[in-house]
């Protein structure tokens, strides 16, 4: 046994089809572009990667997603229309928890954990102009790439803040919140190399902590008719549904639909033999094998 399937054996109980799951994680994922329609739009887009001999494929269910097929995606950063701004290299998976939060043009948005701005990005894009986004990073280091990704996708109505999640003020309500938290990241080892990281039980817990304590600010900051979007890129139920369930049960929070209609399979309703809060099937757990990207977890609520 491959120390990989070694470390997802204890997901085997409520991953469907495991050996198909085991699979798809051995193979790369398909390459994907995002298209910013500040700067241009899909059908130019796609007429100009074609023009270069790109492969490229549009999806149905994120009309700003393309899939570049063939044997050039490794070229799709040195483009002239990726320096300026025209599209983002962005995984299907991670556009997935932006759309969720059915952001609407005029909106305040805060997204909590920003950095490198896949999210952020997409979120200002639907803003349309409108509105504002505050991209929250709490690593410097890691504001240089959000920085530089706002101004090449010429994102107007941002502005970065560097507080930790957690300490973020509660001065401003929110009418979005996202809080794609910092996670073990197990959705993203995908590809005949990848390798399992370090999760011992001592980092997982601390992760778990710092979970709760984001998602609780991030609750603490939506507007009375505010929404929250809660991502992971992890399989783990103890960073993603026992997060969520007990701060949801203890702000009365209800947990909505998305609206994406994607091949995803449900959150867990119960975890060794504990009962979660009422919808949370409604989460989505993106696996490889169904949805063909990074695996994922996005769940979104509201207050009741």
């Amino acid at each position: 046994m491959s120390r990989l399937t070694k470390h997802y054996e204890r997901y085997k109980e409520f991953i469907p089809d495991f050996d198909e799951f085991m699979a798809a994680v051995k193979r790369d994922q398909p390459a994907r572009i995002r298209v910013n329609t500040l700067k241009t739009t899909v059908a130019e887009v796609e007429r100009n990667l074609t023009a270069k001999g790109f492969e490229v494929e549009r999806t149905t269910w994120n009309p700003y997603l393309l899939t570049i097929k063939g044997d050039r995606p490794k070229k799709l950063g040195s483009t002239l229309m990726h320096s300026l701004g025209h599209y983002y290299v962005q995984s299907a998976s991670s556009s997935v928890a932006a759309l969720a939060l059915d952001v609407k043009p005029g909106h305040r948005v805060l997204d909590l954990c920003a950095s490198p701005g896949s999210k952020t990005t997409f979120i200002a894009q639907l803003l349309e102009g409108k509105g504002l986004v505050v991209a929250n990073e709490p690593s410097r280091k890691r504001l240089t790439p959000l920085t530089t990704n706002l101004r090449r996708l010429g994102i107007t109505n941002a502005v970065t803040t560097t507080y930790s999640g957690q300490n973020f003020p509660m001065r401003l309500k929110f009418d979005r919140v996202l809080v794609d938290a910092p996670c073990s990241g197990e959705g993203t080892w995908r590809g005949p190399d990848a390798r399992p990281k370090n999760t011992s039980e001592s980092l997982r817990e601390r992760l778990v902590k710092r979970q709760q304590q984001i998602l609780e600010r991030g609750i603490q900051t939506m507007a009375p008719d505010g929404q929250l979007v809660y991502s992971t890129c992890t399989y783990a139920p103890e960073e993603n549904e026992n997060v969520v369930g007990p701060l949801a049960a203890k702000y009365d929070l209800e947990i909505l639909d998305t609206g994406l209609k994607i091949n995803a399979c449900p959150g867990l309703t119960q975890i060794e033999g504990v009962k979660m809060p009422d919808g949370m099937e409604k989460a989505l757990r993106l696996y490889p094998h169904r949805f063909d990207s990074e695996g994922f977890f996005v769940i979104r609520m509201a207050r009741r």
